[in-house]
């Protein structure tokens, strides 16, 4: 099972599967607002630790692509998921799941 992450630009629902390229999604800033940093994927929290620095995603939804649909879990209000920043764009941090801080 593959893990997919999901974020709304006006009403589009955009898909953010590990090969996604082209794409960018926000990282939460210290003043509230968002910035939007280009899509790398996904990354383990090992390499995470070496790679760059953490930081909160927005993202409306995390899913699991099973061998016909993707199981789509709705991230509540105010919940972020892990990310990390790093000079070429920003990773959501993941080992079995995405974890929600």
């Amino acid at each position: 099972m593959q893990i997919v992450l999901a974020r709304y630009l006006n009403k589009r629902l955009i898909e953010l599967h590990a090969s996604t390229r082209g794409e960018t999604v926000g990282v939460l800033r210290r003043d509230g607002t968002y910035s939007y940093q280009q899509w790398l994927g996904f990354i383990d929290r090992g390499q995470a630790r070496r790679l760059g620095k953490p930081v909160r995603l927005q993202v409306c939804r995390v899913g699991h692509q099973g061998e016909t649909h993707i199981e789509w879990r709705d991230v509540a209000q105010g919940r972020h998921v892990q990310g990390c920043l790093t000079q070429a764009g920003v990773y959501a941090v993941a080992d079995w799941n995405v974890r929600l801080v």
